[in-house]
């Protein structure tokens, strides 16, 4: 059983008034103009669904022949459980006390000063990708060959993407909460574009190969932004960032496969 940790007790220091506030830094020679969100007026155009871009008895044969070999060669590559990182191994720990907490947030707003308004339009955007990783496991579920009709099939293809799908998902929460908002606003007009592309063939080949080659691109931009952040003065995000990296780097080994 966790124990509930009252915040009330902590005297958090409150942000210095604006009259001392330091700003970030930026490397361009203006400041970027304040960006506003704006729900689009206009649908966007309809799609017909586009069912079995190959033969569905061809996907069905190939991919349950693979599933012995899926078994032993990719279901591997998870992590335990007990072994997975999580966010609040990176943050401020109540739980040492109201002296180490309050500490802890001071130093954190700190290093934060040092950061560019780039560095963090850069950092929203993986964020976005991110968050939205988790959302694939749907898609993902209407692949013939490879679907999870109970959230709980014992068959490899599902135990994958399931394992896959909780990695990701705690790369999205990590450092989340300052761009919540931000990111909601974005996936409610245009998420996952892309990908909807190959949702609509339901062809698992494609799914699974399009995924894959953006866990290529999420472990170079992370690892980018670790070496930014280290740059910047901020060894705990890149730190962060480092670690989303490494795990990313990690299931790329499923193309090598």
């Amino acid at each position: 059983m966790y124990k509930t940790t009252s915040l009330s007790q902590f005297n958090i220091p409150s942000p210095p008034p604006k009259t001392t506030i330091l700003h970030r830094k930026t490397t361009s020679s203006r400041r970027l103009s304040p960006i506003f969100a704006v729900a689009s007026t206009t649908a966007p155009p309809s799609r017909h669904q586009v069912t079995h871009s190959m033969p569905p008895e061809k996907k069905l044969k190939s991919f349950k022949s693979l599933e012995s070999w899926v078994s032993k060669n990719i279901l591997p590559l998870r992590k335990p459980v007990e072994k997975c990182w999580q966010p609040i191994e990176f943050l401020p720990d109540p739980s040492q006390g109201p002296d180490v907490f309050v500490e802890e947030v001071r130093a954190l707003r700190q290093r934060v000063l040092g950061l560019s308004d780039e560095y963090l339009v850069m950092l929203v955007g993986n964020m976005l990708t991110e968050d939205a990783l988790p959302t694939y496991q749907t898609f993902v579920n209407t692949f013939d060959g490879v679907r999870d009709e109970t959230a709980s099939s014992p068959c490899p293809w599902a135990i994958w993407t399931r394992a896959w799908s909780a990695e990701e998902n705690r790369h999205g929460r990590v450092d989340m909460l300052m761009v919540e908002k931000t990111i909601e606003t974005w996936q409610r007009e245009s998420a996952l574009g892309d990908f909807h592309y190959y949702r609509e063939k339901n062809n698992p080949y494609m799914g699974f190969v399009y995924t894959s080659f953006q866990e290529r691109a999420t472990f170079l931009t992370h690892g980018n932004m670790d070496r930014l952040a280290t740059k910047d003065g901020d060894p705990m995000l890149a730190r962060i960032c480092g670690t989303i990296a490494a795990d990313e780097n990690a299931y790329t080994r499923i193309i090598e496969k």
